[in-house]
């Protein structure tokens, strides 16, 4: 019977599924401190990260099989540090592409109408008479807008069919030109000129080192004042002081972000402007997605136990050495 060390205390039902295997949890909403993971790790064969994972941790890890990372992203695992150590790294990408393009759509439906602006304006103390007056507080009507996907993987792809849905042209910057199953019918640009055509530009792009601030000063400035920029991938791709600077004096109509740059601390300025929408992280925060989240982790952990190579490694030129 292996044990499984989960660091973070997520839904846990449906790792029910590793029985008999022993599943090691903090109570949910809670996590597991630093000392303590250091502590469980030297015992445990399988690893569900849903936090950082560093060299230490991955040295104390002296008998893990596998380190599996919680969802999509896994900018927070020292994936080079696991692979000198031989450790195979995997991660679930396709449970979280539904909910995470969902929510990049409705926080663009959110900033284009002003819901939020609005729902906050109802809630106000005194008179609701101004806000019923046909002409006030109008909105964007996305028909006919372009919008603009960086990162055409599969988040991106979806977003990029619920776009076409609501009749906006679709054009994207990635590394590579993906085919007609994936893209559809939408244009390849370089990043510069999506930047400049765009009358809505969405991030679905992982983070790494090299693209840290790739949304800048220089590239807002090429963006229209009246273009929205959306972000549900990693905080860190936009020079979140940048972004604050050109929307308050007025170089984009405004943002909708889910991640930010120093989270969960957020920017007090970025909470004042009445057109940002934000939401806590929450890409992958539906019961339905966790679940699934959870179904695969456990699919890739059992073969990884079994000796089979599980989906999605992230170094799979370890898994002929893994121990």
């Amino acid at each position: 019977m292996a044990k499984v060390l989960i660091t973070h205390g997520v839904p846990v039902k449906r790792f029910g599924l590793l029985w008999p295997h022993e599943v090691i949890a903090p109570e949910q909403g809670k996590a597991f401190t630093r000392e303590e993971l250091l502590g469980y790790l030297p015992d445990c064969q399988a690893v569900v990260a849903c936090g950082p994972m560093d060299r230490t941790m991955m040295q104390a890890a002296r008998h893990v099989k596998l380190i599996v990372c919680y969802g999509a992203g896994f900018d927070a695992i020292d994936v080079q540090a696991a692979t000198e150590l031989g450790i195979p790294v995997a991660n679930v990408p396709d449970s979280v592409t539904e909910a995470t393009a969902q929510l990049a759509m409705g926080q663009l439906l959110a900033l284009t109408r002003r819901i939020c602006a609005l729902d906050q304006a109802l809630r106000a103390e005194g008179s609701t008479r101004d806000q019923f007056t046909m002409g006030q507080s109008m909105g964007v009507l996305l028909e006919g807008m372009t919008l603009g996907i960086v990162g055409m993987g599969r988040i991106g792809a979806r977003m990029a069919e619920f776009g076409r849905f609501l009749r906006m042209r679709v054009v994207y910057a990635g590394r590579s030109i993906k085919p007609f199953s994936v893209a559809g019918n939408a244009r390849r640009l370089p990043l510069a000129e999506l930047l400049r055509v765009a009358d809505v530009v969405s991030l679905h792009c992982p983070y790494t080192p090299q693209n840290a601030g790739m949304i800048g000063a220089a590239e807002l400035s090429l963006m229209k004042p009246t273009a929205f920029l959306l972000n549900t991938a990693r905080g860190k791709l936009i020079d979140e002081q940048a972004l604050i600077h050109a929307l308050e004096h007025g170089l984009l109509a405004g943002a909708a972000l889910d991640v930010f740059a120093t989270e969960p601390k957020v920017d007090e300025r970025l909470k004042k402007m009445p057109n940002v929408v934000l939401t806590p992280h929450i890409g992958s925060n539906t019961l339905g997605t966790r679940n699934l989240m959870a179904e695969q982790c456990v699919q890739r952990i059992q073969d990884a136990l079994a000796g089979r190579e599980p989906q999605n490694l992230l170094n799979p030129e370890v898994w002929g050495m893994a121990r």
